[in-house]
C-alpha cells in the first residue's frame, strides 16, 4: 500500500509502515492475549503426556506396591505394627524438598493507617536455601539435618551439597532415630537429583580414538561376549599407557565393531544449531545405532543401567529412593511445611 507525499516540492509514493493495529488484530486470531502476568500453578505441565505416563505407569504403582511395608503412626504418634515376613524390615517414607527464604519477603496486606504508605525496599535481599527432610511424623532429626546455606555471587547450592547432606546427616540420622528401618527417600525430578557420577559409563565423556581432553575416567564396564556361554567379561575403560579407550577400541573388544564399514562418531539430526554454522549434534541413539558409536554403545546393558549419583549413594546403604514426578505440589508433603515456615518467617522475622 503506498500514500502520495511531497517532498522538498516533488510528489512521490512512498510505502506506507505496517501500523500495531493489524498485528494485534492478527495476535488475537492466533489465541494471543495481552495481560498481566501472574505467578500460577504449572497446570499446562500436570497433563503432559509423558508426566501422566510417569505418574501412572511407574510412581503409583510402585508406591501401591510399598504400602504394605510403610510404617503408620496413630493421633499420639505411636507407631502401628505390621506383620511382616521374617528379614523384610517396615518403611519409612521420607520426602525432601528445597525452599529459600529471603530477607525482604513480607506479606502483602498489612495494617495501614489511613493513607500513608510504607517503604519497602525493591530487591528481594539476602536470600537463603534450606534444604530439609520431612517424615508423616515431623522433621527428620528436627535441626541435625537440616541445612542453610546463604546464596549470592559464587555461592549456590549444588549437587555436590545435596550429596553431603544426604550421606553426613539425613542417613546416619534415620538409622539412629529409625532402627531396624529401611528408609524411601522421595526427591523431585530436579535435573541436580539426577546427576550422573563423575565416573559413570556415559558415552559423551569418550571420543572415537584413545586419549582427548574432554574425555573423564570411568569405572569398569561389563558385557557377554557369548550369549550361548551368558558369561560377562570385565572391561576396562582405560589403556596400559594410561589413556581412555577410544569408541572404536571398546567396540572392538565386545565384537560390536562392523568390518568394512565406517561409523560416525555421533549421528546429527539435518540443519544447523540456531545461531551457529554447525550442525546440531543431536544423536537419536534408538533409530541410528547401525552407524552411530555412541548410539552404539550406549544401548549396552551396563550403560543403560547407570544411574545418578544420589540413587546409586542411597542404595549402597541399603534403603531405597523414589522420584516424584514432574511437578508434584500435590503429591510432596512438604510444601505444606514450607508454607507454614513462610508465614511465621514474615510475621516475626526481621
Amino acid at each position: 500500500m503506498y500514500q502520495l507525499y511531497t517532498v522538498n516540492g516533488i510528489k512521490r509514493h512512498i510505502k506506507k509502515t505496517l501500523s500495531s493495529r493489524s498485528p494485534r488484530a492478527w495476535l488475537a486470531k492466533l489465541a494471543w492475549n495481552w495481560r498481566e502476568v501472574r505467578s500460577a500453578i504449572y497446570k499446562d505441565g500436570h497433563g503432559r503426556q509423558d508426566v501422566l505416563e510417569y505418574r501412572q505407569d511407574i510412581f503409583l504403582p510402585r508406591m501401591e506396591s510399598l504400602k504394605p511395608r510403610m510404617m503408620e503412626w496413630n493421633e499420639q504418634l505411636e507407631p502401628i505394627f505390621k506383620k511382616l515376613e521374617p528379614g523384610v524390615k517396615p518403611i519409612v517414607f521420607i520426602t525432601h524438598d528445597e525452599s529459600t527464604f529471603n530477607s525482604n519477603d513480607r506479606g502483602k496486606q498489612i495494617w495501614i493507617h489511613e493513607d500513608k504508605s510504607p517503604l519497602r525496599k525493591k530487591g528481594r535481599g539476602q536470600e537463603l536455601h534450606v534444604s530439609n527432610y520431612v517424615t508423616p511424623i515431623g522433621r527428620l532429626g528436627d535441626r541435625d539435618v537440616c541445612k542453610i546455606l546463604k546464596c549470592g555471587g559464587d555461592i549456590w547450592w549444588t549437587g555436590e551439597d545435596m550429596l553431603d547432606q544426604l550421606t553426613s546427616k539425613a542417613i546416619p540420622v534415620f538409622e539412629k532415630v529409625f532402627p531396624g528401618c529401611q528408609a524411601l527417600f522421595a526427591f523431585d525430578n530436579a535435573k541436580s537429583h539426577q546427576k550422573y557420577a563423575h565416573h559413570a559409563l556415559r558415552t559423551r565423556n569418550i571420543n572415537l580414538s584413545p586419549g582427548g581432553k574432554n574425555t573423564q575416567v570411568m569405572r569398569d564396564g561389563g558385557f557377554v561376549k557369548h550369549q550361548e556361554l551368558g558369561r560377562v567379561y570385565k572391561q576396562s575403560m582405560i589403556l596400559p599407557d594410561g589413556k581412555i579407550k577410544g569408541l572404536r577400541i571398546i567396540l572392538e573388544e565386545r565384537v560390536l565393531w562392523p568390518h568394512g564399514r565406517k561409523l560416525l562418531t555421533q549421528c546429527s539430526i539435518p540443519g544447523k544449531s540456531p545461531g551457529t554454522s554447525k550442525p546440531n549434534p543431536v544423536c537419536r541413539y534408538a533409530k541410528n545405532s547401525s552407524y552411530c558409536t555412541r548410539a552404539l554403545l550406549a544401548s549396552q546393558p551396563d550403560f543403560q543401567e547407570q544411574k545418578g549419583e544420589l540413587q546409586e549413594t542411597i542404595e549402597a546403604a541399603g534403603h531405597l529412593v523414589i522420584f516424584y514426578p514432574i511437578y508434584p505440589c500435590e503429591l510432596n508433603f512438604t510444601e505444606y511445611f514450607w508454607g507454614r515456615a513462610k508465614l511465621y518467617a514474615r510475621a516475626y522475622c526481621e
